[in-house]
């Protein structure tokens, strides 16, 4: 049930980007340009899949590729001005979808999801460590 609802909501977000992709874009909004390997902690995943998210936004001319004047042998990731007007659009459509989602509840009934859900992803980090 909640993975059909992970992809049902992303899909009403956007069809056309990954939640990961969007994660990158909003680091790089938020913080600035970053290699590879810096997004790859961040999102704990490999180069490789860093690289393959990161080559379909660059297509998408939602972020570019820049070498540093003082060091041209690193490459940095940065976003564009397109990159952040389509995030801004995804966080309204997130926030515009979330509040509709949470209508019609409780003050309590909202209190009990937030424990809910805060359980269930210390819950995942538990699980996670016990899988490494």
């Amino acid at each position: 049930m909640v993975h059909k609802f992970i992809i049902a909501y992303g899909k009403i977000l956007d069809s056309d980007i990954s939640g990961s992709q969007v994660y990158i874009l909003e680091i790089l909004n938020e913080e600035g340009a970053k290699k590879s390997t810096e997004l790859a902690e961040r999102l704990e995943i490999s180069l490789p899949a860093v690289t393959n998210l990161t080559n379909k936004l660059v297509r998408k001319g939602y972020i570019e590729r820049k070498k540093p004047e003082n060091d041209r042998r690193i490459t940095l990731l940065q976003i564009t001005s397109l990159g952040s007007e389509v995030l801004d659009q995804i966080n309204e459509k997130y926030f515009s979808l979330t509040d509709s989602l949470w209508s019609g509840f409780s003050d309590k009934e909202l209190k009990n999801l937030h424990i809910y859900y805060k359980k269930m992803v210390d819950n995942l980090k538990d699980y996670k460590l016990d899988k490494e």
